[in-house]
């Protein structure tokens, strides 16, 4: 009497290469939208110029001012006229580092922008009002 081994089917090198490159991607995929692409925005070259020349920063941070590495997006909406959303980084400087944590909204109807300093427990207001940048 033969013995019938049933083996389950051989993955291929491809497959798991396949397999691996896509647990690497949504992460990374992830990490680009919400750590990286505010930097890409308008919104982001315009807080930049007004955190580095703002006062209260340079009280807190020293001067010359380096922007983090990561912009971390909490949302984020484009569509027509209308441009909102909220999203923070960290400016660093010879005296220490602080978090800029920014909202803005802009559509036909208006535009507001806020742009707060926080550090510790400390939170100074850099600006708010109208979207300043045209």
């Amino acid at each position: 009497m033969e013995v019938q081994v049933i083996r389950p089917p051989r993955r291929s090198c491809w497959t798991l290469l396949g397999t691996g490159l896509m647990v690497l991607l949504v992460p990374l995929i992830l990490l680009y939208v919400f750590g990286f692409s505010a930097k890409a925005t308008e919104e982001y070259a315009c807080v930049l110029n007004l955190v580095e020349r703002s006062e209260d920063v340079i009280v807190v941070t020293g001067k010359p001012l380096k922007p983090g590495l990561f912009a971390w997006t909490a949302y984020f909406e484009s569509s027509g006229s209308l441009r909102q959303g909220s999203f923070s980084t960290t400016f660093s400087g010879p005296r220490g580092r602080a978090r800029i944590q920014v909202q803005f909204y802009r559509a036909s109807v208006g535009e507001t922008l806020g742009v707060w300093l926080k550090k510790g427990r400390e939170e100074i207001t850099v600006y708010k009002g109208s979207y300043p940048c045209r």
